[in-house]
Parts: C-alpha cells; sequence; structure tokens
C-alpha cells in the first residue's frame, strides 16, 4: 500500500527544519566572519545558495506529486520553508548574539565608526556623530531588536523568491517512454 502524500504545509514543517539549520550556519558564520575571515566566504556561499536548497524541495515536491503542484502551492511552500527555517535561524543568531557574543553588535558599530574616521570625507559627516552617539549612550538595538528585523526582512524577501524559484520548479517532467 502507498503511502499516503504529505501536504505542502506537512512537507514545509518536515523540510523547514533543515533549512533553519542552514540558515542559522549562515547566520553564525556573518556572526563570526570579523574573527575569522574565511567564514565571509562561506556566509556567501550560503546566501547564494539558498534560491538553490528552496528551489530543490520544490521541485522535489513537485515531483512527489507527479507534476500535479500548482504554482501557487509551490510558493506556500517556499514561503513555509523560510518562515520556519528563519524561526529557527533567528533563535541560533539570537543565542549566539546574546549568550557566545554578547558585544557583536557595539563591535561592529565601533568599526564602522573607526573606518568611516580614517575617510577624510567621512571624518565630520553627520552619520558619523550620530552613530558615535547612538554607541556612547547605548541606543543600539539590542539582540533580540536585531532578529527580530533580520526576521521580517528574511521572512519577506524569501517570499518573494520563493516566487521565482516556484516558477522554476514547475518546469514539466520528462515522461519515459512505455515499452
Amino acid at each position: 500500500m502507498t503511502e499516503p502524500k504529505k501536504s505542502i504545509y506537512q512537507r514545509g514543517g518536515e523540510w523547514g527544519v533543515p533549512f533553519g539549520l542552514y540558515l542559522g550556519c549562515a547566520a553564525t558564520a556573518s556572526i563570526f566572519a570579523d574573527w575569522f575571515a574565511p567564514l565571509s566566504i562561506v556566509f556567501f556561499i550560503l546566501m547564494v545558495g539558498s534560491p538553490l536548497v528552496v528551489y530543490y524541495f520544490q521541485r522535489r515536491k513537485f515531483i512527489e506529486d507527479d507534476g500535479f503542484t500548482e504554482y501557487a502551492g509551490l510558493w506556500m511552500l517556499g514561503i513555509m520553508l523560510f518562515l520556519l527555517g528563519t524561526v529557527l535561524a533567528s533563535f541560533i543568531a539570537y543565542l549566539v548574539m546574546q549568550y557566545i557574543r554578547p558585544g557583536f553588535i557595539y563591535e561592529q558599530a565601533q568599526a564602522a565608526i573607526e573606518a568611516y574616521s580614517k575617510m577624510p570625507q567621512m571624518r565630520d559627516s553627520e552619520m558619523l556623530h550620530v552613530l558615535q552617539r547612538m554607541v556612547d549612550e547605548k541606543l543600539l538595538p539590542t539582540p533580540i531588536e536585531m532578529v527580530f528585523n533580520v526576521f521580517w526582512f528574511v521572512t519577506f524577501f524569501g517570499s518573494l523568491m520563493s516566487a521565482l524559484t516556484a516558477l522554476i520548479a514547475r518546469r514539466p517532467l520528462r515522461r519515459q517512454p512505455r515499452l
């Protein structure tokens, strides 16, 4: 007896966990890239590869349904992947920024201030003064605020990207000729 096919939402839930770990690795690589430069390449590769991962899962569902999955269903699968994946990745990023590297946000702001201070055209800029004041008065976002902002951005961007990958994932299946 064949196993009943799983719905878009069930597949989104199942496949969202490994996708979330994938995005969590990317987030962690970006957080530690200033300490170990090759992690910036890892981050770049993971971000460029994310549309391919989403396409893989959408195509897999399309083939599983024998080519009968509608475009809207594949798009919804991509949205579910990004929604669940970003929740998991956000949790990982929060843990890293809150407990493993708690000064990350201020370190990055300080590095930006130092870099801009060395540029002659930026030395007296209002942006540099505002950023310095934000650091001095501790007005930069907390890790949870940063995570929520990134969560909404990635989820929105992922839903748009899923629309494109769903179009590609729906290419017709090659039927094997019957003998």
